[in-house]
């Protein structure tokens, strides 16, 4: 991520050094806000589409293999012969737990609550700094600083 995070530093400094004009420079930065904003919300959506993903798959899979398991205990005999006997019944209560488990390991593992939250705070920032540079109400050079800081703290939401 490093040298993603200071290509984009180097790119930004060469727009903002060579434009002379102070509407063209803060033109320029908000081009890369801008397109740093697109990069972020896709990631930021993608991120979240994942997350609820596998939360709901754990969450289905697990529901139905408890109503699959105890309802053939409350149903007594027709209802384990109804799903095809007892071996049938282990085995998809098996393939649902073990499905719910692996959603839920997943998600844990690749830390995508951690992820969906830096996303949604890099798109935060990146969309008040857009606002702020259009507005002109931020000088170039804390703008240019603001980005850099942003462009640090969540470099994996900009790559």
């Amino acid at each position: 991520m490093l040298p993603l995070v200071t290509a984009v530093f180097v790119l930004v400094e060469h727009l903002y050094t060579m434009s002379t004009d102070k509407s063209q420079q803060r033109a320029e930065l908000l081009r890369t806000v801008r397109d740093a904003l697109q990069r972020a919300e896709f990631y930021c959506a993608r991120t979240r589409h994942w997350d609820t993903r596998l939360l709901i798959i754990s969450i289905i899979c697990g529901a139905i293999a408890t109503v699959l398991a105890g309802g053939t205990v409350i149903g007594g005999s027709r209802a384990l012969e109804a799903v095809g006997g007892w071996r049938i019944l282990c085995s998809i209560v098996a393939l649902l737990t073990a499905s719910g488990t692996v959603a839920g390991a997943l998600h844990k593992s690749f830390q995508i609550t951690t992820r969906l939250a830096s996303a949604e705070k890099c798109v935060a920032g990146l969309r008040a700094l857009d606002a702020a540079i259009a507005a002109s109400d931020l000088p170039s050079d804390d703008a240019l600083e603001t980005f850099q800081r942003i462009s640090e703290e969540h470099a994996a939401c900009l790559a």
